[in-house]
């Protein structure tokens, strides 16, 4: 479970950081400084959506919620939401709306990173089961 609780950490400590910045310069989410108003406050609104996702994810690593049941379908729902973003600015890069793919390749990494642990935990529950099983 200490793989899982480190997805939580590394989610908060990403998601609490992207949020502040975007919702102080909303113009460096497209890095477009000719955006028109509506578009930062989209913007705006999307770093508020961060920024709470990463608190979230700080409660659940903080108060030790990994025993709560559905904790491993909560660290899912994370790694699929990064995972969506990536095709998200990635589809933004191709389309010329941001002129690099960093969104995109931080965001496809953390869910590599996400999946590794999420692994590591579910086989290291399987084995404990297993032994349990077996004695």
């Amino acid at each position: 479970m200490k793989a899982l609780k480190t997805i939580f950490l590394i989610n908060a400590i990403i998601e609490i950081a992207g949020g502040i910045v975007v919702m102080i310069n909303p113009q460096l989410l497209l890095n477009n400084p000719a955006s028109e108003a509506i578009v930062l406050n989209m913007c705006k609104a999307f770093g508020i959506a961060i920024f709470a996702m990463g608190v979230v994810s700080y409660q659940l690593y903080r108060h030790d919620l990994m025993s709560m049941r559905g904790s491993k379908m909560i660290a899912l729902v994370f790694m699929l939401y990064h995972v969506l973003i990536t095709f998200t600015f990635y589809g933004m890069y191709t389309a010329g709306m941001t002129p690099h793919m960093g969104a995109a390749g931080l965001h496809l990494i953390v869910s590599i990173v996400f999946a590794t642990l999420y692994f590591k935990t579910v086989g290291i529950e399987d084995t404990e089961q297993n032994h349990r099983s077996n004695s």
